[in-house]
Parts: structure tokens; sequence; C-alpha cells
């Protein structure tokens, strides 16, 4: 979508941060602990109405994010538990800022949970096309762009 046009521009520095980051010898899951964990403080600020901090903290989350497949790629250290994890931190942390927005406003529940079905609908959709041999495309926003927005908003 909208960010494959800047993963080519960007292989090279994720290849550059993922070399000197294995260097400390953080396995990749330890960024995905650290987008969740910073994730959830993105959260927690929205359901303050601290929005410039939950901007802060949803920035800090993608990045650990970009650093957790930064690392795995470079290191080859990308495993299946690996990827499950990160997925499911993904999915976590959006549910958690989609709550947290709910929470601040009730005005915005019923926006928070039609974009949580939206998403998780159009995953289920997907894996199951997958699964039955049919083409499972990636939708009309990644995460990224769902994050984009979310900040947007």
């Amino acid at each position: 979508m909208f960010t494959e046009n800047f993963r080519v521009i960007f292989k090279g520095i994720s290849s550059k941060i993922g070399e000197i980051l294995g260097k400390s010898g953080l396995s990749p899951n330890f960024f995905t602990f650290l987008t969740l964990t910073f994730g959830f403080i993105a959260a927690y600020f929205i359901y303050l109405g601290s929005f410039r901090w939950a901007i802060v903290f949803i920035l800090i989350s993608g990045l650990m994010d970009f650093f957790d497949g930064a690392v795995a790629k470079v290191n080859k250290k990308e495993t299946r538990f690996g990827a499950l994890f990160d997925s499911t931190v993904d999915k976590t942390t959006e549910i958690a800022f989609y709550i947290a927005l709910g929470l601040y406003s009730p005005k915005l529940w019923l926006g928070a949970s039609l974009a949580i079905s939206a998403f998780m609908l159009s995953g289920y959709i997907s894996k199951h096309a997958q699964a039955i041999g049919g083409k499972a495309g990636g939708g009309i926003m990644e995460r990224k762009e769902r994050l984009i927005l979310i900040i947007l908003g």
C-alpha cells in the first residue's frame, strides 16, 4: 500500500539499524515487547486526553516495531514465534488505542468499536481466504497507515 513504496527506500536504513542493534545482543522479541509497552503507555495517554504524549508514545512504539523486524532480518533471527508475537502485539496495541479512545469519550465508543471490528474482521477474512487457496490482499490500509490515521484523528 502507501508504505510499500517507502520499504524500498528504507531497506538500506533498516539493514544498518538491524546491524547496529543486533550487536547489542538484544533479541527481536525484546523490541516487540517494547512495542507493546510503549503502545500501552500511548493508550493510557489517549485515555487521559493527553494526545501530544499519546502521539509521542505511538511513534516510539512504531519505531520499536520497525526495530524488531530490522534486527530479525539482518541477524537471521526470524522465527515463527517471533512473527506470531509481533502480529499479536500489533493487534493488541491497536485495540488498546481504540479502547482508550472509547473510554476517553463515550461519544467515540461506537466509532472505536467499529474500527476494532473492521480491522479484526479484515484479518480474519484474509487468513481464511489464504487457507482455502484464495488470494488475500493487504486491504486499503496496513498497520502503519492505521497508526497515521489514529495520530491525525
